[in-house]
């Protein structure tokens, strides 16, 4: 996803590890501010990225649970069972991931606005 003010895209890290410039509950609702120019900017077209989500999370428990006796086999049904929940956060995280930055797009948004909107609530 690119800023569409100035068409840079935002860093790995700040995607991943950070707030993205703005306070926890904005950034939940879409929020973030762009590095480089320093716009506010929500993210739109969320409902593919959530079905994307879906899609991905029922295909890796599919997955697993097909694989699950081989698995068992070779590690052992207990580690094999215990290894299913870092496995679903990790594939979890990494579709969250690129559903969100490529399926998802920036629109730019007037901070006057945003904040008369948040006063009226």
């Amino acid at each position: 996803m690119s800023c569409p003010s100035c068409n840079k895209p935002a860093s790995f890290h700040r995607v991943s590890f950070t707030l993205q410039g703005v306070s926890f509950s904005k950034s939940i609702k879409g929020y973030s501010r762009c590095e480089h120019c320093g716009k506010l900017l929500r993210l739109t077209n969320l409902n593919l990225s959530v079905a994307a989500q879906t899609v991905a999370g029922v295909a890796a428990v599919g997955l697993y649970a097909l694989s699950f006796k081989s698995i068992g086999g070779w590690i052992g049904f207990t580690n094999a069972a215990l290894l299913f929940f870092p496995y679903l956060i990790f594939t979890g995280i990494i579709v969250t991931y690129f559903t969100t930055t490529k399926l998802g797009r920036f629109m730019i948004v007037q901070e006057e606005n945003e904040n008369t909107l948040e006063a009226s609530k």
